[in-house]
């Protein structure tokens, strides 16, 4: 198994917008998608901005990230990426629940008493879970390497004027 088959391609889009705001942003600092969907495409040719605009929304009802409307608006992180670990982004764009049984459609085991199989995967799912909550977003965009692409904004021709005046 390849390791990027462990996340959806939702928390991957997630993970690597995350580290590019914890490696390029102060906390409160804001940022546009469009700034975030151009580093990406440097990374992933063929993202989607609308994809990323989604994933993004997400992140907010979430409480990972906080948007602010208006010109001056964007995106930052509601509170601090050495507090964001990999299990807090993964519960909430994956919905996994770590107290549901995988077994069974309903989420809850009828014959758990004498299932062979809860035991281990108890184990298994809290060493999981575990491993998760260790990796925070600042320990992975800490060795990320980030080039960011250089800012393309025409100055409005009345603008220009009135600066050269």
């Amino acid at each position: 198994m390849l390791l990027g088959q462990l996340f959806s391609q939702r928390v991957g889009y997630a993970i690597h917008a995350l580290c590019y705001m914890a490696r390029t942003s102060p906390r409160q600092a804001m940022i546009t998608v469009p700034e975030l969907s151009e580093w990406m495409r440097s990374a992933w040719p063929g993202s989607s901005e609308t994809y990323l605009a989604n994933v993004i929304r997400r992140l907010v009802r979430g409480g990972i990230l906080i948007s602010q409307r208006g010109i001056s608006g964007g995106y930052c992180f509601a509170r601090a990426p050495e507090e964001i670990t990999l299990r807090d982004v993964v519960a909430l764009l994956e919905g996994v629940s770590f107290a549901r049984c995988a077994l069974t459609p309903s989420g809850k085991c009828s014959v758990q008493e004498k299932c062979t199989n809860f035991g281990l995967l108890c184990d298994l799912q809290q060493r999981y879970a575990g491993l998760l909550s260790s990796v925070t977003i600042a320990n992975l965009a800490r060795d990320m390497a980030v080039s960011i692409p250089a800012q393309n904004f025409a100055v409005p021709a009345a603008s220009s004027a009135a600066v050269s005046s």
